[in-house]
């Protein structure tokens, strides 16, 4: 395969990952949202210029690199304003629907990996860091999960939490395991 063209497709899920998020930013047109994420790449930006201080545009290219690292800090910053827990599931105030599931979804996708990363021999930090491709699609399967969850249960319930938290790193495991053999051969 032509190595140009194996480089482009893995590019492709990063690429994509990131215009959704965007889209999903401004389809929102929700301020607070905005500058948490504009937060949200500046402090991903600072971190990745102080772990690797010696190549120049590592501020700007290593964010896009790892997208969800970018969302997932987002997710966090947002939360942090606007989260509310209930009796029937987790709530953000005042943000619109869409990106409410989406914020929540990226949210519980990053304490999935962090909370099972020791039960499972490190497998799911290891996809996190060494295969950005992977885990962007396993992030949008993840979101489209919640969002099918919360339209049957009209909002982010305790079972979307649990599935998502739960199903994310179990999910990066699974699709590790079956990719990365298959890219070492054909790439």
């Amino acid at each position: 395969m032509n190595p140009a063209f194996s480089s482009a497709l893995l590019l492709l899920p990063l690429v994509l990952y990131t215009l959704h998020a965007l889209w999903r930013l401004i389809a929102s047109d929700n301020l607070t949202a905005a500058l948490a994420f504009a937060l949200a790449f500046l402090m991903v930006g600072i971190v990745c210029r102080l772990a690797l201080p010696t190549l120049p545009m590592v501020p700007v290219w290593l964010p896009l690199l790892y997208p969800y690292a970018w969302v997932g800090t987002g997710a966090l910053l947002l939360a942090l304003a606007t989260l509310k827990v209930g009796r029937n599931g987790l709530s953000l105030d005042g943000i619109p629907p869409l990106l409410r599931v989406y914020v929540l979804s990226q949210l519980c996708l990053h304490a999935g990996v962090l909370l099972l990363t020791p039960l499972l021999s490190g497998r799911p930090a290891q996809a996190y860091a060494m295969l950005p491709p992977l885990v962007a699609a396993g992030a949008y399967l993840i979101y489209r999960v919640c969002l099918w969850l919360s339209r049957r249960q009209g909002g982010f319930s305790w079972l979307a939490v649990l599935v998502a938290t739960l199903a994310a790193p179990l999910l990066l495991g699974w699709m590790a395991e079956l990719s990365v053999p298959l890219l070492l051969r054909h790439l």
